[in-house]
């Protein structure tokens, strides 16, 4: 049996201590932690200094003081109690159009901005406030996006137009200790940056909250596909995510546009990223009218499933733009 080289541990710990602001004890207990059956032996420079930057960004913040918390009240969920459980859709109906089951791989896929990754954060965010440990990984959205959309859509507050009740720091100090708790990993994935990498920093950053990832959601399969001659190669993304999911026992969700000939065409299986069906136990699609081709367009939406059993099974919804969420219709 490899004894773990504390000594890499110890480097890393000194390096989160100065990253991050916290004791050198408390970034050593951080590393430790997380070095469970995730990091390697041996660990070069490099790799080091990504260890560090997965352990900074991992929601492993320090929380205020109790003295110094205040008493912001979140908004309600995007559906009530008894409608709500880890690992499904979190609109009444949801269970029965697509479960998240372990092991499984569903496709979510829309016209350009119609607003399939703000539904897809939507989910993570409901089964993280579920207390299932949600990673979404996406390359369209920055890391600091992310961040003000989920503070949008769980409290009500558009951080990015207005300033929420009570001022700034009341706010923050309410959010450091909330956000600390909540099993939501956000990865804004980077050029270069493989599935399987971004699935690590997810692993990571949630073994070092004590917390076994169970919903992993890739924001898009396009971003993780080499360019070939005849485009993107989704169909190897879709193998190596089926594959992961496997692995891992993860419920992965895995989103991508799709762009019909003609406005009013819809969405059919044809218009899907090769691999996706054949990879995916359903598909999903999120149509919103006016979107991509207009202006104005509606803030109604349709959620069907296109592909699996019962296809054509389908919620209403609505989109609060302001609050990056979508509500039951």
């Amino acid at each position: 049996m490899t004894k773990p080289n504390t000594t890499h541990q110890q480097r890393i710990a000194k390096a989160l201590h100065h990253t991050v602001g916290c004791g050198y004890q408390e970034a050593l207990r951080r590393v430790r932690e997380a070095a469970a059956g995730l990091l390697p032996a041996r660990l070069d420079a490099a790799g080091r200094a990504a260890a560090v930057e997965l352990l900074a960004h991992s929601p492993t913040v320090p929380a205020p003081s109790a003295a110094n918390r205040t008493q912001t009240t979140p908004q309600p969920a995007l559906v009530s109690p008894s409608t709500s459980t880890p690992g499904v859709l979190p609109w009444a109906g949801g269970t029965a159009l697509a479960s998240l089951a372990p092991g499984t791989v569903t496709g979510l896929v829309s016209l350009p901005t119609a607003g399939r990754s703000t539904l897809a954060l939507n989910i993570a965010l409901h089964n993280a406030q579920a207390g299932t440990a949600a990673l979404f990984t996406s390359g369209e959205i920055s890391f600091r996006s992310l961040q003000q959309k989920v503070l949008a859509a769980r409290y009500g507050v558009d951080v990015r137009h207005q300033q929420p009740p009570g001022g700034w720091a009341a706010f923050r100090a309410t959010v450091l200790s909330e956000m600390k708790d909540l099993p939501l990993i956000l990865h804004g994935a980077q050029a270069g940056n493989s599935a399987h990498g971004s699935l690590r920093r997810g692993l990571l950053a949630a073994a070092g909250t004590n917390r076994k990832l169970r919903l992993w959601i890739v924001d898009s399969v396009l971003h993780f596909s080499d360019l070939t001659n005849n485009g993107p190669d989704t169909a190897t993304t879709m193998a190596e995510l089926h594959a992961l999911a496997a692995e891992y026992n993860l419920a992965v969700l895995v989103t991508s546009r799709v762009v019909p000939q003609h406005p009013d065409e819809p969405v059919t299986a044809a218009h899907l990223p090769v691999g996706m069906a054949e990879h995916s136990g359903r598909t999903l699609v999120l149509d919103r009218p006016g979107t991509y081709w207009t202006h104005t367009p509606s803030t109604s939406a349709t959620l069907r499933r296109l592909t699996g059993t019962a296809p054509g099974r389908a919620i209403e919804l609505e989109l609060q733009p302001d609050h990056c969420r979508f509500v039951p219709a």
